[in-house]
């Protein structure tokens, strides 16, 4: 279901809209580790038709946290931290096997610090499968019945299949944030190479005539000497200032990736809910109006998923399809609703910049998301001028 950020207004480009949410779908557990957990969830779900999904991450001392999850009626087993050997899922862990329990609370098989979450979920069959690539353990996937139930050879073998695509799934969304960060050094080194070559050399001839002045007489020569270190200095400058321009300037192309990609880590930084930035396309140099007018949008719609989602992650994405350009800001909070649907009365900021956008031909959808959350999404046209500069 998609609602118009104005009332009895036909949202444009569905069918392009349509094509983005797939390719957004498809591409974004490639390059995403929560992206690609949310899926693992709502995959080992449709499994067998169970009536909860979870998938956990090792991530402290080999203790996991629960990330992903699909069919909860409560927050109790969000983001629960499982040490190795507790609970089902940690002894999954523990024994690198599926390990199963008809009735979770009267069950011997297993320990019961989570008994009272457990419950709060009215959970009684689970199954815990353990994720191992390449002999490490990333963490396991559950199922669970809200009944006393059997989890039979075909259901555990079938879940196991999940979880091992799963186990390949992340790693491959590991490796892709690892070439990124190595990309980012790169560059880094690049720049710190040639500041090192342009300046070092300079700085060394102003040390040398410095440490030649104390044996050089008379005034004039030494006026002549400082004037010469004058103009060394200067060079010096102005090649520090050149550099440090380069590095502040980005191509048009990058001008709104950056932008977004410092916005997502103030986010990251100010609320300690992680945010990514995943681009599925290049950037076309939209001009400063359509930029700006995109950017609000992420900045707004970044704000209410702080006030209002309580995610656990966001995730921020740049597609085009045709000659539409989509950004588009998903969480995995509380959900999508009615009051939540139309920016407009509650969320003001994000109907002032949805207006913008309609200004320049493009629009804003608010929608929920099939695996939980909501997702935010911008689009403008982007025409075949401006992909040529």
């Amino acid at each position: 279901m998609r609602r118009s950020t104005e009332p009895n207004r036909v949202v444009p480009g569905d069918a392009v809209l349509d094509q983005l949410a797939l390719r957004h779908s498809e591409l974004l557990v490639l390059l995403d580790e929560s992206a690609a957990m949310n899926a693992v969830a709502r995959r080992i779900r449709e499994v067998g038709g169970f009536d909860m999904s979870l998938v956990g991450r090792v991530e402290y001392d080999g203790a996991m946290v629960h990330r992903s999850w699909l069919g909860t009626q409560s927050t109790a087993l969000h983001r629960l931290l499982v040490p190795e050997g507790h609970g089902l899922g940690g002894k999954s862990l523990l024994q690198r096997r599926p390990v199963w329990v008809r009735d979770y609370l009267a069950s011997s098989a297993i320990t019961h610090e989570f008994d009272e979450l457990v419950a709060r979920e009215d959970l009684r069959a689970m199954l815990a499968v353990p994720m191992i690539y390449d002999g490490e353990v990333l963490g396991a996937v559950y199922v669970g019945v809200r009944g006393k139930v059997s989890f039979g050879e075909q259901v555990v073998s079938l879940v196991e299949e999940a979880a091992c695509a799963a186990s390949a799934t992340l790693v491959s969304a590991r490796r892709a944030q690892i070439q990124t960060r190595v990309a980012v050094q790169a560059d880094r080194r690049r720049k710190a190479a040639e500041l090192h070559d342009s300046v070092s050399p300079v700085l060394f001839r102003i040390g040398a005539e410095l440490r030649s002045l104390r044996a050089v007489t008379g005034a004039e020569c030494v006026r002549a000497r400082v004037e010469e270190l004058e103009r060394q200095v200067q060079d010096v400058t102005s090649m520090l200032r050149s550099t440090l321009a380069e590095l502040n300037e980005q191509p048009p192309d990058r001008h709104l990736a950056v932008s977004i990609q410092e916005d997502c880590e103030a986010f990251e930084e100010r609320t300690g809910t992680p945010a990514r930035y995943v681009p599925l396309a290049v950037i076309p140099d939209l001009g400063p109006g359509r930029n700006e007018a995109l950017l609000g949008v992420v900045r707004e719609a970044l704000v209410n998923v702080e006030k209002h989602a309580h995610a656990s992650a966001v995730v921020v994405t740049v597609s085009i399809v045709g000659d539409t350009l989509s950004v588009a800001v998903a969480d995995d909070g509380c959900g999508w609703s009615e009051d939540r649907a139309d920016p407009a009365p509650g969320h003001l900021g994000l109907s002032l910049a949805a207006q913008r956008m309609q200004r320049l031909g493009g629009g804003v959808v608010m929608s929920a998301n099939d695996d939980g959350g909501s997702t935010v999404r911008a689009w403008v046209p982007c025409y075949a001028g401006d992909r040529n500069g």
